[in-house]
């Protein structure tokens, strides 16, 4: 238990005892009531700091801070760089990401040897970047994008896709290419 005894209380036990001398010759006696009073803030503030083991000298003045956002209870003040750099590191690896995955289709859409498809299609499962094939569905112009139509062979195969002729892609749920597809249209007449 450290008690630092110098500083303000040295300060204001003189003071204590240049009032207990100025209220002894005001009163014009002695009476150690008068010094007890004057004295009693003191007394009880050293015995506290004693009893608790805190220091009587107030700490160093720190920065003024700034009162928090209302409703955030958070104490705001100085944004350090690192935490002002975030957002654009961030920004930065998304773009980054982008530039490679879309390089990486460029290179799958030309690639001859199957391996390198191959490996090319499991690093694409590994990342979160997938195929898509929409071979049987129903066209919708706002995700498939239309290359060729071919006469359908039953009614009920006009507007489905016959075949994808080259893959879309998706990278986390967010359609990078939209696949250009070959749909049935119309019926032959027999």
């Amino acid at each position: 238990m450290t008690i630092r005894l110098g500083g303000p209380l040295v300060g204001a036990l003189a003071g204590l005892a240049a009032a207990a001398v100025a209220a002894v010759l005001v009163a014009g006696d002695t009476l150690w009531t008068t010094l007890a009073v004057a004295a009693g803030g003191v007394i009880v503030t050293a015995v506290v700091a004693a009893a608790t083991g805190r220091s009587i000298t107030p700490k160093p003045a720190a920065a003024p801070e700034a009162a928090p956002p209302q409703g955030t209870g958070a104490t705001s003040g100085a944004i350090p760089v690192d935490q002002l750099a975030e957002p654009a590191r961030a920004a930065q690896a998304t773009a980054d990401r982008t530039a490679l995955v879309e390089t990486c289709i460029w290179v799958r859409d030309r690639a001859t040897s199957p391996a390198l498809a191959a490996h090319l299609d499991q690093t694409f499962e590994k990342v979160g970047v997938r195929a898509i094939d929409a071979t049987g569905q129903r066209f919708d112009p706002a995700v498939h994008e239309a290359g060729a139509t071919v006469a359908a062979r039953a009614p009920a195969e006009d507007g489905i896709i016959a075949r994808t002729e080259t893959p879309g892609y998706a990278d986390r749920g967010r359609l990078l290419r939209h696949p250009v597809v070959t749909v049935y249209r119309g019926q032959v007449p027999a």
